[in-house]
């Protein structure tokens, strides 16, 4: 069904999630505490009325989530299909676990399977809508979002935002065009992460770190992207013998072919409340004065979400 937003139609778009929740100190591993985080951040999303959801999880958290958004919070599912995937069985399971480090991995906030299956869950799809993006469910928090963009309510601070509303949808599928969109973060003045071997690059350059959050566009652009980022994460895992982070696979198409991408760029994730935020977690807040100073005219990441308003 075609939907009209004020003069604008806006064509049938999916967002595609996952929320696991309890892979911390195991083989997969993954952040601590984040059932909370993920839920409430999710919920949020689902202000895009105008986009469908679908959202893999485990199958020991299926429960929890349908009775959450289905009956806690009356999301249809017609608005959010929630499915089950065990992690062991993905795509990329003898590639990742020839390279993995157990021991390491149980210490890490960040799942390999997660990372990689944002480019094979939506092949899962039958690719009858427009537009597939990739979207965190946890996307949604003070982390990144100051205060004035959020709302409180259930007594769960710090999740509740209006900026992802069909107004931020409409523009995100006019920047699209016929392009992948991609968040790039500046990596040389307020550096964030390291890259792939500089070999695979056409052309060297770490200036811009690409953020795996969201990301897509119409089916057509995200197939060739699919396809692009398999062929590099077997190429390059194999050549150096090391997992990457989906993210460092992710800059280096980007580097390599930006004539298939339109990027959304910004400085830092630090905001006017990030400090309330580092409170509110436990941790330690005080940042550095000299930082904050060279912060006063960067870009944060919530300005790209206020420019899509």
């Amino acid at each position: 069904m075609i939907k009209k937003f004020e003069s604008f139609i806006i064509p049938t778009v999916k967002f595609i999630t996952c929320i696991y929740s309890n892979l911390h100190g195991t083989q997969f591993g993954g952040r601590n505490d984040r059932e909370d985080h993920y839920k409430y951040s999710l919920l949020s999303l689902l202000k895009m009325t105008d986009a469908d959801f679908v959202c893999y999880t485990s199958g020991s958290e299926y429960e929890n989530l349908c009775d959450f958004f289905y009956n806690g919070n009356n999301i249809t599912k017609n608005k959010l299909k929630i499915k089950i995937f065990d992690l062991e069985n993905n795509n990329f399971k003898d590639l990742i676990n020839k390279y993995k480090d157990v021991n390491d991995i149980k210490k890490s906030q960040r799942c390999f399977e997660i990372q990689y299956m944002k480019f094979i869950w939506p092949t899962l799809e039958d690719m009858t809508y427009d537009y597939y993006f990739w979207i965190d469910a946890g996307l949604s928090f003070d982390g990144l979002i100051p205060k004035k963009y959020l709302n409180t309510d259930n007594n769960k601070i710090g999740f509740n935002s209006p900026l992802f509303n069909n107004n931020f949808l409409k523009n995100l599928i006019k920047k699209c065009g016929d392009k992948c969109v991609m968040i790039t973060k500046e990596n040389s003045k307020f550096f964030y992460a390291n890259t792939v071997d500089p070999k695979h690059y056409t052309t060297y350059n770490s200036s811009r770190h690409v953020i795996a959050g969201l990301f897509g566009g119409k089916k057509e652009i995200m197939n060739e992207i699919i396809k692009i980022f398999k062929e590099y994460l077997d190429k390059i895992t194999n050549e150096d013998k090391v997992l990457y982070y989906e993210e460092a696979i992710m800059s280096l198409m980007n580097c390599n072919n930006p004539e298939l991408f339109i990027n959304l760029d910004f400085d830092t994730w630090y905001h006017e409340d990030t400090d309330s935020y580092l409170n509110r977690i436990n941790q330690n807040s005080n940042i550095d004065t000299n930082l904050l100073d060279k912060l006063k005219n960067s870009k944060s990441f919530h300005q790209i979400i206020e420019e899509l308003q």
